[in-house]
């Protein structure tokens, strides 16, 4: 593994997951957000999103992913620690109901994603250097994220999410433009990768979380190019190929992160166990891994909320919430 420097960076991280009763998301899911949002609001306005889908799945099923994110950390080992405890928080806030952090489910369309969004925040004199350096070893580190065997009705490969997501896309020639894998974010000024599926595992999470303190650490300059990381972006859609094997060696060498976790990905544990035990089996064991760090049946309650939760939440934490959110997506989005 190379030197490293301590040039000052500092991390965030964003991570949405499905919240199943009964097998489908559920506008429900708002009142107990709302729950969690008044235990500390001066945290949570902030630290806690909502999603809800779009088009004709709408009107049959409005709700999507929720998250949770963390304060700016200074190291991936605070930073660890600090996903940890808001997914422990999202547990307590969440008695009832699965807790699923796949990047995608059966039956999902573009709108109908999740992902784990990590920020990085470096001076703006390292900020081209270390944007390129995460370019360039962001197709294995996604890889190693893989986590939405499932899409529409049955899968696209390993990142079924990535593939089809709008809110994802190629790196194009401005690093400002939002939809894309990896942005220049216009409201923090920080790095995001926005790429990553959601990584139930913690032990996964820490080996990707490490690997993105190492390279941004790293004095180095590897080579870049736009077209080069659009290319791999496409191989890796489908699995470990010998260019993202090649790749992901160089990348060992300056961080250490093992290749295991691109050749063994939580899309493959996925599917092996629904074959053998069915999908129900599976959402019983990504809460048990959400919740413990253990894949385990907790036997979690997922029964469907009182109708009355969905009107109530949106009013107990979307109503309050929306001045905010608007600031926040004009602020993003403007040119």
């Amino acid at each position: 593994m190379s030197a490293l420097h301590s040039a000052p960076a500092s991390y965030g991280l964003e991570e949405e997951v499905f919240v199943l009763h009964g097998g489908r998301t559920r506008l429900g899911s708002l009142w107990n957000m709302g729950e969690l949002l008044w235990q500390d609001p001066r945290r949570n306005w902030s630290a806690t999103a909502t999603n809800f889908r779009r088009g004709p799945a709408a009107r049959r099923e409005p709700m999507s992913s929720v998250e949770v994110s963390t304060a700016v950390e200074l190291s991936a080992a605070t930073l660890f620690s600090a996903a940890l405890s808001r997914r422990a928080a999202l547990a307590r806030a969440f008695p009832v109901g699965q807790l699923i952090a796949l990047g995608a489910l059966p039956g999902s369309d573009r709108y109908h994603t999740a992902g784990l969004h990590l920020h990085v925040g470096v001076p703006e004199h390292e900020r081209e250097r270390v944007y390129g350096n995460l370019a360039h070893a962001l197709p294995v580190l996604a890889l190693a994220s893989a986590s939405s065997p499932y899409f529409g009705e049955g899968g696209q490969g390993p990142l079924s999410r990535v593939k089809s997501s709008f809110a994802l896309g190629e790196l194009g020639p401005d690093p400002y433009d939002r939809f894309q894998d990896l942005i220049v974010t216009r409201r923090l000024g920080t790095l995001e990768l926005r790429v990553p599926d959601p990584v139930p595992d913690p032990e996964r999470l820490w080996a990707i979380l490490q690997a993105v303190e190492r390279i941004v650490r790293w004095p180095g300059r590897w080579p870049w190019s736009r077209e080069n990381y659009n290319a791999l972006r496409r191989e890796m859609l489908g699995g470990l190929t010998p260019a993202l094997r090649a790749r992901a060696e160089e990348i060992r060498e300056v961080s250490g992160f093992p290749l295991s976790w691109a050749e063994h990905t939580e899309a493959e544990r996925v599917l092996a166990h629904t074959e053998a035990h069915g999908w129900d089996s599976t959402c019983a064991h990504l809460d048990g891994l959400y919740r413990s760090g253990v894949w385990q049946d907790l036997g979690t309650p997922h029964a469907p909320p009182p109708r009355w939760q969905g009107p109530a939440g949106f009013a107990r934490y979307y109503l309050p919430k929306l001045p905010y959110i608007a600031r926040k997506a004009y602020v993003e989005n403007k040119k």
